[in-house]
């Protein structure tokens, strides 16, 4: 299996891009913010950023691989493979008593996400595991300042499968950013 990290900032603003970097160190991905639809940038103005955004994938050169976008944070979530132009729809579902798995259908594969009860992402495709996304401690990075980063770890069989694993496990279970 392939391994990429990403590290995600105390405070992730608008602009952010966070690299996802190969086993080489190399960018293999970047992830940023979607602007909120107009209501929803309203809403969250309002109560002070505490409405959750989707994110969008690009490549290491900056070129949108996959971007996902709702009516509403938390309502009608949608795919788009943006190679292909194809937009799906992500379809929840409760798995435990709060816990929810994200469920669609892209390029003719079932995709299935959800997280256990230690806060790993699972994604498979046609019910075989392709790729786990899973949080690290928070490290320090400087002794005069007090910035905290998140490492996320993913294990994923191809490049695909884990830019697509970020996507979803940064979008639907990671809060901080």
């Amino acid at each position: 299996m392939e391994q990429f990290t990403y590290q995600v900032p105390e405070k992730v603003h608008i602009t952010t891009i966070i690299p996802i970097l190969n086993e080489k160190k190399e960018v293999a991905f970047e992830i940023r913010k979607q602007q909120h639809k107009f209501l929803a940038r309203i809403v969250h103005n309002t109560l002070r950023s505490c409405i959750p955004y989707s994110y969008k994938l690009a490549n290491g050169y900056g070129k949108p691989l996959y971007t996902i976008d709702c009516a509403f944070p938390g309502i009608k979530y949608k795919l788009t493979d943006n190679l292909s132009s194809q937009t799906v729809s992500i379809v929840s579902q409760r798995v435990q008593l709060i816990e929810k798995a994200y469920q669609f259908r892209l390029d003719s594969h079932e995709y299935f996400f959800e997280k256990d009860y230690t806060g790993a992402g699972y994604l498979k495709c046609d019910n075989d595991l392709v790729a786990t996304v899973s949080m690290s401690l928070k490290l320090n990075t400087s002794l005069f300042k007090n910035s905290e980063l998140d490492t996320i770890l993913i294990k994923s069989t191809t490049q695909k499968f884990a830019g697509l694993a970020a996507l979803l496990y940064h979008t639907f279970y990671y809060y901080g950013a």
